[in-house]
């Protein structure tokens, strides 16, 4: 018998007017929130596991769930030490709601978290209504469904990528960090194969 893969939900605070979306990613998962991301799930209907914050953008909320208290001044951010204290709970499979908003910092940090992730062997996603990211390297398959345009770019080092079963095609081509070359693909058939060698890339499932 394999190793049970215990998933994770971490709730961030990014403001969202629509949060109808999260149900799909919540089932079944052990949910941890970001400061005030605990106010998505009140919005809901749902408390979360565990609370984690230093909560200076909100209040400490009163409510029967084990709570993290942080301090203001510290290295990590909130949703930071979410991912963190999920993987140290032996999550291996990590969804992060609520972590793509209007602030560019904020929104890289979260970016950072996925990559910290992946570079220890544990799934990470970061994920909003429109868009979905991941850290990925070796053999991809994406098939056609919920999202229309896909877009990936290399990290931090140029990488050798290949891609079939799309509008636009490339075949071990050496995709630099600073290349935009493959933004905004589309589908032209049913899955596209992606493959990626001496190194990673940034992948990015999104719709209009």
């Amino acid at each position: 018998m394999g190793t049970e893969i215990k998933k994770c939900a971490v709730i961030s605070g990014a403001p969202e007017e629509d949060l109808s979306y999260y149900h799909k990613f919540l089932q079944d998962r052990y949910i941890i929130c970001a400061d005030s991301g605990y106010e998505k799930c009140a919005a809901l209907g749902i408390t979360p596991d565990l609370i984690i914050g230093d909560f200076d953008s909100s209040p400490r909320p009163h409510i029967e769930c084990e709570i993290i208290d942080l301090k203001v001044r510290k290295n990590d951010t909130d949703t930071f030490h979410c991912v963190k204290e999920a993987m140290d709970r032996g999550c291996s499979s990590i969804v992060i709601l609520g972590g793509i908003g209007d602030r560019v910092d904020h929104t890289y940090s979260n970016i950072l978290s996925v990559v910290y992730c992946y570079d220890r062997n544990i799934e990470c996603e970061l994920i909003n209504k429109k868009n979905r990211l991941f850290v990925a390297g070796g053999d991809i398959t994406l098939s056609r469904g919920e999202y229309e345009y896909f877009s990936l770019f290399a990290l931090f080092q140029k990488c050798t990528v290949s891609i079939k079963g799309a509008q636009y095609e490339l075949d071990a081509y050496e995709l630099a960090p600073d290349c935009q070359l493959t933004q905004s693909n589309a589908f032209k058939d049913d899955q596209v194969k992606i493959s990626v060698k001496n190194g990673k890339i940034i992948l990015i499932l999104c719709n209009d």
